[in-house]
C-alpha cells in the first residue's frame, strides 16, 4: 500500500518492476566477498527511498520486521557448512565449529536478503497492490499467477480476522492453566480456523461471480509508460552497468595510477 507523493510514486508500476527486479538479480549474481559493490547497491537503493520521500524511521519499522527471520534461518549456517574451522568451541560431548565459507555464506544470506528487503519496503509504499497486479499483467505475466498473488493478499486479511476472532473468544471462555490443555485448545482453534476460512472463501468467491467477476485484473489508474519511467528505468541500468563492470573501480585506479581511463578499460 502506497503512503507517500513523490516521484516515485508517479511512475509507471511496470518501471519500477523492470528496474527493482534488474537490482535483485544484480545483487544476487554479485559475489558477496565484493563488499565494495553491496555499499554501492546501499547507495542506490537509499536514492530511491530519499526519492520517493519515505522517511528513515518508516524505512527501518517496516524492514526491521523481516530482516530477524532472515537472521534466524542464516544464523545456523556458519556452524553447518563445510569448510575451513575459523572458530570452535565444545560444550559437554557437542563441538560447535564455525567455518571460514559458513560466515562468508552467512553474509551472503543476510547482506542480499536485507537490501531485497528494503526494495520490497520502497516499491510497496510507492505502489498499490492492484497497480502492481495490473503492472504485471501489462508484463504479460501468466493470469493464473497474478489470480493466485491476488487472492492470497485478499484472504490473508480473512485469515487474520478469523484468527483474532477465535483468539478472543478463548480468551473469554478457557479458564485452564496446564500446558497440555492450551495445546489441545490451540489444535482446536486452527481445525476451526481451516474450517471458516474456507467457508468464508467459497462465500466470496460465489459474490464474486454474482458481481460479474471475469479473471481480469482491473486497476483505477490509466498506465502509460512516460518519458519520465524510461529515464528512472536507465539511470537505474546505467548505474548497474557501472557498478557490475567496475568501471567506478578503473576510475579510482585510472586516477591513483594516473593513467588515461581508456589504457583502464
Amino acid at each position: 500500500m502506497k503512503c507517500t507523493d513523490s516521484l516515485l510514486e508517479r511512475l509507471d508500476p511496470r518501471s519500477k518492476i523492470i528496474s527493482f527486479l534488474a537490482i535483485i538479480f544484480c545483487m544476487i549474481s554479485t559475489p558477496i566477498t565484493r563488499l565494495k559493490d553491496f555499499g554501492l547497491y546501499f547507495l542506490v537503493i537509499l536514492t530511491m527511498a530519499f526519492v520517493s520521500r519515505i522517511k528513515p524511521a518508516q524505512l527501518f519499522k517496516r524492514g526491521v520486521v523481516l530482516i530477524p527471520f532472515v537472521l534466524f534461518i542464516a544464523m545456523f549456517v556458519p556452524f553447518l557448512k563445510e569448510g575451513h574451522v575459523l572458530w570452535s568451541v565444545k560444550i559437554y560431548a557437542w563441538t560447535f565449529s564455525v567455518t571460514y565459507e559458513g560466515v562468508w555464506t552467512f553474509l551472503n544470506i543476510v547482506v542480499k536478503s536485507s537490501l531485497s528487503i528494503l526494495l520490497i519496503v520502497i516499491a510497496s509504499s510507492t505502489t498499490t497492490f492492484s497497480d502492481f497486479l495490473k503492472g504485471l499483467d501489462l508484463l504479460r505475466i501468466p493470469q493464473l499467477l497474478i489470480m493466485l498473488m491476488s487472492f492470497m493478499y485478499r484472504y490473508i486479511f480473512v485469515l487474520l480476522d478469523e484468527a483474532k476472532r477465535l483468539m478472543r473468544a478463548r480468551s473469554l471462555r478457557y479458564f485452564g492453566h496446564r500446558y497440555k490443555e492450551q495445546f489441545r485448545v490451540i489444535g482446536y482453534m486452527i481445525g476451526v480456523l481451516f474450517i471458516r476460512t474456507f467457508e468464508r472463501a467459497e462465500r466470496v468467491y460465489s459474490a464474486m461471480i454474482i458481481r460479474g467477476f471475469s479473471g481480469k485484473t482491473i486497476s483505477v489508474n490509466y498506465l502509460k509508460l512516460s518519458r519520465l519511467d524510461f529515464l528512472f528505468m536507465a539511470g537505474t541500468f546505467i548505474s548497474l552497468i557501472c557498478i557490475v563492470s567496475g568501471l567506478i573501480y578503473k576510475i579510482e585506479h585510472s586516477k591513483i595510477s594516473d593513467t588515461h581511463l581508456w589504457h583502464g578499460l
